[in-house]
């Protein structure tokens, strides 16, 4: 567009397909398309002589951005890394990125010590898993090593992680494991035990109750 030219906003048009949404026309050319919040945010009408359209161009990607994260997390709970990869899969510019990870932790949409709260408990609880393979979930996950480290310590106590190993060992030697030799059974129970991320210590104890 013609910098040297004024900029009127010559038709502002409701979508038909969104009536959330509107096309801004600047001198009888078609500039963008934007939401109603980002309409209402400028007070934008036709006849306006507008200087800043690229600070509502910007405004309306960063509104882009944060739908598609709130949409994003009306799925399933996420960490602040998940969102960040999902968008840079998705082309958002790292100025978008960084100002929607801004909004949604302004609003409490995201909280990676919930987050790893939440993870911890159901990973304990429903899927009785060892330390290791939730630590190892975390991470990938994105989430710091000083809030894993809090998280687990305050969330799983040696108790309840033996307790999780026996019953879990308990159910596989009643079932897959139940004509097995002693021997085998020590075998396979102890590398089920480790694959479910139990500590060598915990697995140690465990056989020792059950097997020998």
């Amino acid at each position: 567009m013609d910098q040297s030219k004024s900029r009127i906003i010559s038709k502002i048009e409701q979508q038909s397909g969104n009536k959330d949404r509107y096309s801004l026309y600047i001198n009888n050319v078609f500039v963008i398309g934007v939401s109603s919040d980002i309409f209402i945010k400028y007070r934008l009408i036709e006849g306006q002589e507008i200087n800043h359209i690229e600070e509502i161009i910007k405004a309306e990607e960063n509104k882009k951005a944060e739908n598609y994260a709130l949409k994003l997390l009306s799925y399933c709970s996420k960490s602040e890394q998940e969102i960040i990869l999902k968008m840079r899969e998705k082309g958002y510019e790292p100025e978008s990125i960084k100002a929607t990870i801004d909004f949604l932790k302004k609003h409490q949409y995201i909280n990676d010590e919930a987050y790893a709260s939440s993870l911890v408990e159901n990973r304990t609880k429903s899927k009785k898993l060892g330390k290791a393979r939730i630590k190892q979930e975390l991470y990938r996950k994105g989430i710091s090593k000083d809030i894993i480290q809090n998280t687990i310590t305050e969330q799983i106590s040696p108790e309840d992680e033996y307790e999780n190993a026996l019953g879990l060992a308990e159910k596989k030697l009643c079932t897959t494991y139940k004509n097995d030799d002693d021997r085998s059974k020590y075998q396979k129970l102890g590398a089920f035990l480790q694959r479910k991320g139990f500590d060598y210590e915990v697995i140690s104890k465990v056989l020792t109750k059950l097997i020998r």
